[in-house]
């Protein structure tokens, strides 16, 4: 009997491995064609990435954040299909001519106007599901759900470089419990304990020297926070925007301006995808009056990121230094147009319709929305600020209580509660909120300014004088702290400089009556009749209703 050319076995596994060849074959042949299949591997690889590491941050880094309408309008994908259920196919600005979050704010606007609050009871009850989902989730998600997409921006800036990605768990434990006992506990002792047990045992830790400047930063003790952040400067682990704007604020602080531009600069130009340094160097100039500086930052990081409200936010406050009204308002809603959610744009616009444009309606449905986005001290307190201006004492009383119990009451919450109780004429308690809002920020010019005007109304005219020019100082485009000033010279029999001051607040606002008022009432004193009668004629122009006034140029028909 004739053996096999092959054995059976060998036949066996040829054919295996023919098989094996042709399915090998067929799929390389299925996947040129079908590249998406082929990048599944790839794409299991990024989900574990993802999960690891915050998805968010790197998503708008890489400037992918999903926005299925194409409409650019600051409603993230998530917010999108999980919150706000808008329909896309509905509201899409490319397509219906109306983006879904234009049509969210619509809603609002109507829930607020009409005092009908239950229309936004669908989305008050998406987002508290939203919000049990995400605690089961992870804080990434649970950020998702809740911030704004300028919210997300930041997010962004503080996590993209990642200076914990890789760190030892047990490290990663004892930073930990420094940051509970510092920005918690408030024991700075007890973190600088913590931290220097653990640099005995690892003297070369960059991540924990960083922190340990960080707990001497938090104690004001500069000087020796910088010795430590310029020790780690060039460390790869730590080297990130984060340090560099410590540095930069530590040498601020010790008052050393150049160094405090030179490592900001250096930020932007390492890091150019940062945000948070555009907005620090541009405050920087606001606060110094250099408003041309402080745009041209603004505008070199709407370059990089063309979204960001808080650029636009800034560039408001700027045109509002200068007086453009326009300008301002259409910033505001530029912010807002991005997105929606952006708290403190819906805030500043009620500031500006009720202060410029005396709509106290509009006012009052930004100052709601605003206050439903983000229930936070300052929030709350434009809204009891407008209760109480059309005499809802009831409300603002109700949120004023609840207002004290905040962890986060500012200075500009304490600065309307001021205005609050000025209007109902009770001085002493207005005081007693603006010299608190003064202390908690001492550059905060609409405080002096609010501050005079209550010293005036109880006798103490000097002081108020003082006052208004501290105001002036911190912000030289002040115009109704010029108008107060003036008032209190023409009070104190000094006419031309109550002129000067008083032509100085209509050149930085001519839009306003109570200058016009107050110099055609200087003209009255000077006598110079046809003076008087030119700025009274503006005064009501612009809106005066002084009946004296009014009377008086009937009388003289004119």
């Amino acid at each position: 009997m004739n053996k096999p050319l092959f054995p059976t076995w060998a036949i066996v596994l040829l054919s295996i491995l023919a098989a094996l060849l042709l399915a090998v074959a067929v799929s390389i042949a299925y996947l040129v064609h079908n590249p998406s299949v082929a990048s599944i591997p790839g794409r299991l690889v990024k989900k574990y990435i993802d999960q690891k590491v915050d998805t968010i941050g790197h998503a708008i880094y890489l400037h992918v954040l999903q926005d299925p309408d194409k409409d650019k309008d600051g409603l993230t994908d998530i917010a999108e299909k999980e919150i706000y259920k808008t329909d896309p196919t509905k509201f899409d600005s490319n397509g219906a001519g109306v983006g879904d979050g234009e049509y969210v704010y619509d809603v609002y606007k109507k829930a607020f106007d009409t005092s009908d609050e239950s229309l936004l009871t669908p989305y008050r009850k998406n987002i508290d599901s939203y919000k049990k989902f995400s605690s089961r989730s992870t804080s990434t998600n649970e950020f998702l759900g809740t911030g704004s997409l300028d919210d997300a921006f930041t997010y962004r800036s503080l996590q993209t470089y990642n200076l914990y990605v890789g760190m030892p768990d047990d490290l990663v434990q004892t930073v930990k419990k420094a940051l509970d006992s510092r920005l918690k506990k408030g024991d700075y002792q007890g973190s600088l304990e913590l931290l220097e047990s653990a640099l005995s045992k690892d003297p070369n830790s960059a991540i924990l020297k960083y922190h340990l400047g960080l707990t001497y930063h938090g104690m004001k003790q500069y000087d020796q926070a910088l010795s430590i952040y310029k020790s780690i400067e060039n460390d790869p682990t730590v080297k990130s925007p984060l340090l560099y704007s410590d540095i930069a604020s530590a040498e601020l602080a010790l008052g050393n301006d150049d160094a405090f531009f030179r490592y900001l600069d250096l930020s932007i130009k390492d890091f150019p995808e940062d945000l948070n340094q555009y907005l620090t160097l541009a405050s920087y100039y606001l606060d110094k009056n250099q408003l041309d500086k402080s745009e041209e930052i603004l505008n070199a990081g709407l370059k990089i990121e063309p979204r960001y409200a808080s650029f636009y936010n800034a560039l408001a406050l700027i045109a509002s230094r200068r007086n453009d009204t326009k300008a301002e308002f259409d910033l505001y809603k530029k912010a807002l147009s991005f997105d929606f959610r952006y708290a403190p744009g819906h805030l500043n616009l009620s500031i500006l319709y009720d202060q410029k444009y005396d709509d106290r309606k509009a006012a009052m449905t930004e100052a709601q929305i605003s206050m439903e986005l983000e229930r936070n001290a300052r929030h709350i307190s434009r809204v009891i600020d407008l209760y109480n201006e059309i005499g809802q004492y009831a409300k603002s009383k109700a949120l004023e209580a609840e207002l004290l119990k905040m962890p986060d009451v500012d200075a500009r919450s304490y600065n309307d509660l001021g205005l609050m109780y000025m209007d109902r004429e009770d001085y002493k308690q207005a005081e007693t909120y603006l010299r608190k809002s003064i202390a908690l920020e001492p550059r905060l010019s609409n405080a002096y300014n609010n501050l005079g005007i209550v010293l005036s109304n109880t006798g103490r005219n000097d002081e108020s004088a003082v006052n208004y020019k501290k105001a002036i100082e911190i912000n030289p485009n002040y115009a109704n702290a010029y108008n107060n000033l003036g008032a209190y010279y023409m009070d104190a029999g000094r006419y031309a400089e109550a002129q000067a001051a008083l032509e100085k607040a209509i050149q930085l606002d001519p839009y306003t009556y109570r200058q016009y008022q107050n110099l055609g009432a200087v003209y009255r004193l000077l006598r110079d009749r046809e003076q008087m009668i030119f700025y009274y004629r503006k005064a009501v122009e612009l809106g005066s209703k002084d009946p004296a006034i009014l009377d008086y140029l009937k009388t003289l028909n004119r």
